[in-house]
């Protein structure tokens, strides 16, 4: 367990990732928010909590409260993916996203709540492998975290007063992936092995450089319209 005694702290780094990216859009206009956004918001927020206690507790003894706490952290896993799909649908009503981004940011959603899902049930069906749990459960950050590294970006095109910045998104959305995607591979070659934690949280993120492309094919054009749209 001495190899996750700073785990906790390390962690700090995405968690206030997410807080600075989503300052603006979310945390400074709390109470004129809807409930979908505070429904996504605060679950998110919370998991990313748990994330960080999690490893502080049981590294410091406290088993059965990390065990406790991860029988929570399933419910909040499956109200952090619920929440997120309930708002891909205002994707298609947010009159300041394109035509085709809308469809490009829906699927990078549906992907990245797939895979965040997929790193949970992981983490759970190798709940006894410490190694294996820990390297899912850490991967999850990687499919939650794009959304505010993309945000976060945006500040420095706003304090330098960018103009036209919305035609910027999809260099923002790279740059994500591409923070996330090094990261990743600097966990990989720490580790001295691809874990699949790590790897498919990589390849997941590569969606980001995708979102033109995916919203002009008429195949998840067809999808989203049936699934999504309000």
């Amino acid at each position: 367990m001495n190899k996750y005694r700073s785990t906790h702290l390390w962690l700090l780094i995405p968690f206030v990732v997410v807080i600075v990216g989503f300052l603006p859009p979310y945390w400074l206009r709390f109470t004129d928010a809807p409930f979908r956004q505070h429904l996504h918001g605060l679950t998110a927020t919370a998991w990313f909590v748990l994330l960080i206690v999690q490893p502080y507790l049981v590294t410091r003894g406290h088993a059965a409260k990390h065990r406790l706490f991860g029988m929570i952290a399933l419910l909040l896993a499956g109200a952090v993916a619920i929440s997120a799909l309930g708002t891909i649908p205002y994707n298609f009503v947010n009159e300041r996203i394109p035509e085709t981004g809308k469809y490009g940011l829906s699927f990078i959603d549906v992907v990245l709540v797939s895979g965040f899902a997929m790193a949970v049930i992981m983490a759970i069906k190798n709940a006894r492998n410490v190694e294996d749990h820990a390297r899912w459960m850490i991967s999850t950050v990687f499919w939650a975290l794009a959304p505010g590294t993309f945000r976060v970006l945006f500040i420095p095109l706003i304090v330098l007063g960018v103009e036209d910045i919305g035609s910027k998104t999809p260099f923002l959305l790279a740059g994500a992936g591409i923070a996330n995607i090094l990261v990743l591979l600097i966990l990989m070659l720490r580790d001295r092995r691809a874990h699949p934690a790590y790897l498919s949280a990589a390849i997941g993120n590569l969606v980001m450089f995708l979102p033109m492309t995916v919203g002009n094919m008429q195949w998840w054009r067809t999808i989203a319209d049936a699934v999504f749209k309000i």
